[in-house]
């Protein structure tokens, strides 16, 4: 681990509880639109989608659900559901957005790794004018390990041009620790009010944000 964030050579951000506080968009999504669909949703829905990607989370609920509905005609409809909501109100992280900029102005490049839709992280980047500060923007439907494997943190780190020990990630998951570890890069924890396991990736986490502008190591 470095002395400081500024000492690292790339920056890797999550987007969705990391850079914007949009967690709260997906909560429900899935079990909303089902009930939009006339169907029951299960009790612990979530609980089985939690770790997915978009596109298997939309077979999940083909299979499941007994949709006709291909798994990319579920994903444009969810699609169309949150898009107005990143194109208007999703607000940024506290905290984060600021320090991704201070991390540019101090040379250091920056990638973003999301399971967002594409349109949706480009419409909140936009908006937040944020989109200038990063190189690259990864998703997790292009890589079949996900954020669980460390081919995403390596190849983000590839787009910025460095080697993976250059480089500190910030996530609120601690589903992403795994590959983050195996791609051998340091772990910024970021708070989330959605975090069931906070007290663990605390001590999981090279660097601990949890209050806004307060970053520690350990």
């Amino acid at each position: 681990m470095k002395k400081s964030l500024f000492d690292y050579q790339g920056a890797i951000f999550d987007l969705d509880g990391t850079l914007t506080d949009s967690m709260h968009v997906w909560d429900h999504l899935c079990r909303d639109w089902l009930l939009a669909k006339g169907k029951k949703p299960e009790p612990d829905l979530e609980e089985h989608i939690a770790t997915m990607t978009v596109n298997q989370s939309a077979e999940y609920m083909q299979s499941r659900y007994g949709f006709s509905l291909t798994p990319e005609e579920i994903i444009a409809q969810w699609q169309s559901m949150v898009l107005g909501l990143y194109e208007t109100t999703v607000p940024l992280k506290t905290g984060t957005a600021q320090l991704a900029r201070e991390l540019k102005a101090a040379g250091l490049k920056l990638a973003v790794a999301t399971s967002c839709f594409p349109a949706a992280c480009e419409a909140v980047l936009q908006r937040h004018r944020l989109e200038s500060l990063f190189s690259a923007v990864l998703y997790t439907d292009d890589f079949p390990g996900d954020k669980h494997e460390p081919d995403i943190w390596r190849a983000a780190a590839y787009a910025l041009g460095l080697e993976s020990g250059e480089c500190v990630v910030f996530e609120d998951s601690l589903y992403a620790l795994r590959g983050i570890k195996a791609a051998g890069m340091d772990f910024a924890a970021v708070y989330d009010d959605t975090c069931t396991d906070w007290e663990h990736m605390k001590t999981c986490a090279d660097w601990v944000f949890e209050n806004p502008g307060k970053f520690h190591g350990r």
